[in-house]
């Protein structure tokens, strides 16, 4: 059993070394039924003769190690195949004049299930109707392309942030929002919006599945950790599924019996598909995608925790879920392992196998897409031998054997951040290039019959008339994803949105010792605007988003987007030196795309009309009795600005440095947000809040707790969680803005204080639950001044 371009290569091959001169090839032969065949049943291969000249002999080579001497007359195999895979199959042929042969690759494929299944996805097609849909997330619309013409025929307004797309039996698009918490009903027909399913508020709602027996829909609330189950027809709630982690992909079996969601976010040990009973809805399997922590880390391998599950992608088969993510490498750097972070061996693409009989992961078969980044959706051939796979930060689709899992071919040129596939019966593959707003179809008709692997890109369908992002800020976004362009990432691993897809947290900390740095907690850029609190990176290291371009050349592994002229200029090369603002078109866009973030997501710990409980009321009040709002100050929740730095008693060896130098404290974070970018600390070490103002905090030097009942410490945890950037913590009554930066090691918050000293109201700043804004938790390389 062989990959498809081997088997092609090797067939190639055979055909020439079996061809004789033009005149002795009078014999002529063909086998005219090639169809596909079932693992374990029997097969027929009828070979026609024609012009033979004497007795003929044929010798048959059936591609898995069987293979006949030449025998008069042998013009019909009946062959039972034992696995399913691509074999080739070669028929030699001789007369008394000479040669001849036929040769093709026959498919085995498993006995595939009644029906198919159902996933979540962003483009999704209408068979009957002949229609493609789109979910336009930024431009709050859904397009309609008309799958025979290939055009776009219609935009549809829907409420705000569409991200998932299903269709019923009864011809309604039912449309997911995650910013609106809601699903939108569309007539397929009239294209115009029926009614809206509220969806609790601040959920997240990021999945939607639609059962192939058109009963039930599924909705995964990624904010509150829920799987919900509506009854199609009325659009309520019959049952609801506390799942906890964040789920994200939704898919449901064939025949409706089963539903599988990922948990996007992974937990330190592992990561986690779950298996729900749609009838109990229950959970009757939890898949643990392990750690890789054996294997050896080369340019084509590496270790890693999974993590940014996307999806489930079932097969027609019914016996495999292919789930896409990433690798994490959270046990190398010079605090873990002793060895740098390196391009290849920081974050690696990844396709997890689920074997659904047994209920594991069927870890020998898990892929590692080489030179890839973010791998997002998957769809089988009809037959289930082949898999589709849109790699988002790659802007390609790439085709995998499915039985072999080996690389087929690639599907290059699909535009930005390709998510959303689907195959038609005709062989089109539509592909959502949702930075691009396209949608581009191939003709894939030869790998689907595994004759060859030519494919032609048929055309681009703009999906959005008018563009609600700025020029400059969509070119950043599109940057921001795009490791396939050798600036950002030489070997294609790594955008920035491998840590921080969609300007999020991937959860993970990282190790930055080799890049003069420490262990540092990924964090969320939502909300913070770019440079709007000041300075970014926990070690406040860089004073503009264009200073990343150190990071993208020495941790990404990519050229740049700067000059070696450019950087020799003064300081330049240097962070929080000579400005790099308007020096590349690419840095400032990318600037423009985080200053754009302006908004974080709002908090599920209010209440459901977004004010706070009385509990957040409560904690409000106590976290300005205790002065915590002295750092965590203004609208932004930060002194950042200010330029100081901080040690509230989490500083320690494995904290590192600040770009190369000693590193005196650490930036004041927003707590806008924090009720989702779990853990806490510039270095992980406090995985709850309440880790953060108890466990994390030695003497009091974070907050003074010891003096709080225990309602007290949950009344302010509770409004902790509930800061989302629409209730300031209050006027500050510290000290003014300084003119310079001002760092401080040790001490209260380092303004010269103790732990025991000083008016309470001022011995609390509750610092370090997030990341500052900013660009990426890379901290800067060593070698630089300040």
């Amino acid at each position: 059993m062989r990959s498809l371009p081997k088997l092609l290569g090797l067939l190639g091959g055979i055909c020439s070394v079996a061809a004789w001169p033009a005149e002795a090839l009078a014999i002529t032969a063909s086998i005219a039924d090639r169809a596909s065949s079932v693992a374990g049943e029997a097969v027929t291969f009828d070979l026609t003769i024609v012009d033979a000249v004497g007795p003929v002999q044929v010798r048959w080579d059936m591609g898995d190690e069987t293979r006949t001497e030449f025998t008069v007359d042998d013009v019909q195999q009946v062959h039972t195949y034992a696995a399913p895979g691509h074999y080739p199959v070669l028929a030699t042929v001789k007369d008394d004049v000479g040669f001849t042969s036929v040769s093709f690759v026959h498919t085995v494929h498993r006995p595939l299930v009644t029906g198919s299944a159902a996933g979540s996805t962003d483009l999704v097609y209408d068979p009957p109707n002949a229609k493609v849909y789109t979910a336009n997330y930024e431009n709050d619309s859904v397009s309609v392309l008309d799958a025979s013409a290939l055009t776009k025929v219609a935009e549809v307004p829907v409420a705000r942030g569409p991200v998932g797309l299903a269709l019923t039996a009864q011809g309604k698009l039912w449309v997911l929002h995650r910013d609106a918490h809601s699903v939108s009903i569309v007539d397929a027909a009239s294209l115009s919006v029926e009614r809206e399913i509220a969806l609790p508020y601040a959920s997240q709602p990021m999945g939607l599945a639609i059962s192939p027996t058109g009963d039930a829909a599924y909705v995964t609330l990624m904010a509150v950790g829920k799987v919900l189950k509506l009854d199609v027809a009325s659009g309520a709630v019959v049952a609801e599924l506390a799942l906890g982690g964040t789920p994200r992909g939704v898919s449901v079996s064939h025949d409706g019996s089963q539903v599988y969601v990922t948990r996007f976010l992974s937990e330190d040990s592992h990561g986690e598909v779950a298996r729900i009973d749609a009838a109990t809805f229950q959970v009757s399997t939890r898949f643990a995608l392990a750690a890789d922590t054996t294997t050896e880390d080369t340019d084509q391998q590496g270790r890693g925790l999974p993590n940014y599950l996307f999806s489930v992608g079932l097969s027609p088969d019914g016996a495999f879920a292919w789930v896409p993510g990433k690798k994490d490498n959270i046990f190398r750097g010079p605090f873990r392992d002793g060895l740098d972070l390196t391009d290849d061996n920081t974050v690696r693409p990844l396709v997890a196998l689920l074997n659904l009989a047994e209920g594991v992961e069927d870890v020998a078969r898990r892929i590692d897409l080489d030179d890839r980044n973010l791998p997002n959706q998957v769809v089988f051939t009809p037959l289930g031998d082949y898999a589709f796979i849109s790699v988002a930060g790659s802007a390609l689709v790439e085709v995998r054997d499915a039985y072999t899992g080996e690389f087929v071919t690639a599907l290059k040129e699909t535009g930005f951040a390709p998510r959303g596939l689907a195959l038609t019966e005709t062989n089109k593959l539509f592909v959502h290039a949702s930075l691009s707003r396209t949608v581009t179809v191939y003709d894939v008709a030869d790998i689907v019959s595994s004759h060859d692997l030519i494919t032609k890109k048929l055309v681009e369908i703009p999906t959005v008339a008018v563009e609600k992002l700025d020029p400059q800020v969509l070119r950043g976004k599109q940057l921001f994803f795009n490791s396939a362009d050798i600036r950002m990432s030489d070997q294609g691993y790594i955008s920035c949105a491998s840590c921080h897809f969609d300007g999020a947290e991937d959860g993970r900390v990282w190790d930055f010792g080799s890049a003069g740095e420490g262990l540092r907690n990924t964090v969320s850029l939502l909300g913070r605007r770019g440079t709007g609190h000041g300075n970014v990176n926990w070690s406040g290291s860089f004073d503009e988003i264009q200073d990343s371009d150190d990071n993208i050349r020495h941790l990404f592994g990519g050229k740049g987007f700067l000059t070696a002229e450019q950087l020799a200029v003064g300081t330049v090369g240097t962070p929080r030196g000579d400005k790099k603002a308007g020096l590349s078109p690419e840095l400032d866009a990318l600037a423009a795309f985080l200053g754009s973030l302006d908004a974080y997501r709002p908090s599920p710990f209010r209440n459901p009309d977004g004010s706070l409980t009385e509990d957040g009321v409560a904690g409000r009040a106590l976290f300005k009795r205790l002065g915590c709002d002295f750092c965590h100050t203004g609208p932004d929740g930060t002194d950042s600005a200010r330029g100081k730095l901080h040690d509230v008693g989490t500083v320690k060896p494995s904290s590192g440095m600040r770009a190369g130098e000693p590193l005196l404290g650490i930036d004041t974070p927003t707590l806008n947000g924090v009720w989702e970018t779990a853990p806490y600390l510039h270095d992980g070490s406090a995985p709850t809040l309440r880790d953060v103002l108890v466990t994390a905090n030695p003497e009091d030097r974070h907050a003074f707790i010891s003096g709080l009942s225990e309602a007290e410490l949950g009344q302010l945890i509770a409004y902790v969680q509930q800061l989302d950037g629409t209730v300031e913590p209050g006027p500050s009554e510290g000290e003014a803005p300084s003119e310079a930066p001002r760092e401080a090691g040790g001490g209260f918050l380092g303004l010269g204080c103790s732990a025991a000293s000083g008016p309470p109201a001022r011995r609390a700043p509750l610092l370090a639950f997030a990341l500052v804004a900013g660009w990426m938790t890379f901290g800067a390389r060593r070698r630089r001044t300040s």
